[in-house]
């Protein structure tokens, strides 16, 4: 990011890197145990409220790269279907934890922030500071502070999954609901294994998974900064029915495609753990087998996508100290010198 000499902007970013005794040891290397702690800025904000161009404008002016926490970008093969940065978006700036995993894998939220962690200590002890984009909560949460174990019971779980099979998720997603109504409205009805979790949690911990006191009052690992993009939501829902449109013509449907024909019909069915739970999957699925149309399925993937926001949004106003920056006719660097300011601030 170009900023005059003695901007905030630029006195932001000499000020992060002194203050979190930022020294250049090596990409990969292991943090000293002396010095500062470093700082870590979380990024999160609802589908398409313009995270991506904030945290490039971030990176560049640190010379750092981006860590996602976005549970289907960890999927490989579907860079359409989940939004994954493309190279002109990206502008050089590399995203890591993005297009990695097989798609049929189960990716939690425990298997996501030790992967995450290992990079936010190396990207301190080599620059002073780590930045992490992206849109689950969860994943975020768990990166950037230790996260106890939800409870659970394997034979609790077998019959959830059985009712799963027998009633559909929707049935499991009703019951959170009345039992724990902040879940239900954090977890997405159509994920199929989150549902069972958190019931799970639910019935076996005998009180709301939502109200966990660790949840929401994490002590953080390092000084840190959760920044929330918001927007006017009569924008973001326009800006999420172009996106649908957008992914349905250029290639989320041939990504889809290719994966039924490479693993078979049974193998990929819609609901299940890994990509097959993403949003748009089932739409796509429902089109290829000539149940709906493809503007019928863009229609439906765009509101299932605003509701998906929406649970972002709640997730987001839980955050304990979260900064939440109102994105509407900003600049992203203008944005990227606020979240400096703040970062320098923390250190």
């Amino acid at each position: 990011m170009s900023t005059a000499a003695g901007a905030p902007g630029e006195a932001a970013r000499d000020s992060l890197g002194r203050a979190a005794g930022a020294r250049v040891t090596g990409a990969g290397s292991p943090p000293s145990s002396g010095g500062a702690p470093g700082v870590v800025v979380g990024l999160l904000g609802p589908t398409a409220v313009g995270k991506t161009a904030v945290a490039v404008a971030v990176a560049r002016s640190l010379g750092i790269r981006v860590i996602s926490f976005d549970s289907m970008q960890v999927y490989q093969g579907f860079p359409v279907l989940t939004n994954q940065p493309t190279a002109a978006e990206a502008q050089g700036v590399d995203h890591v934890l993005v297009g990695f995993l097989d798609p049929l894998s189960v990716c939690s939220a425990a298997g996501y922030a030790a992967l995450a962690r290992r990079l936010i200590a190396e990207d301190v002890a080599r620059t002073g500071a780590a930045l992490l984009a992206g849109g689950t909560g969860l994943y975020l949460r768990a990166a950037l502070a230790p996260l106890s174990v939800a409870p659970g019971d394997p034979e609790v779980r077998s019959r959830l999954e059985q009712r799963a099979a027998a009633e559909g998720v929707g049935a499991l997603h009703d019951e959170l609901a009345r039992l724990d109504p902040a879940a239900a409205e954090a977890v997405d009805p159509r994920n199929g294994r989150r549902v069972i979790r958190a019931l799970e949690a639910v019935l076996v911990g005998g009180k709301e998974w939502s109200g966990r006191g660790d949840l929401w009052n994490p002590r953080y690992d390092r000084p840190t900064v959760v920044v929330g993009l918001t927007l006017d939501r009569s924008r973001l829902y326009a800006r999420i029915d172009c996106r649908a449109g957008c992914m349905v013509r250029e290639g989320a449907v041939e990504e889809v495609l290719r994966f039924r024909e490479e693993h078979g019909l049974e193998a990929t069915a819609p609901g299940g753990p890994g990509i097959r739970s993403a949003i748009g999957y089932d739409e796509i699925c429902r089109y290829l087998g000539g149940e709906i149309s493809l503007q019928e399925g863009a229609a439906e993937m765009a509101a299932a996508t605003r509701r998906y926001a929406r649970r972002q949004l709640t997730w987001l106003r839980k955050v304990r100290d979260a900064v939440i920056i109102d994105v509407q006719d900003r600049d992203p660097e203008d944005i990227a010198r606020e979240i400096l300011d703040l970062g320098a601030a923390a250190c």
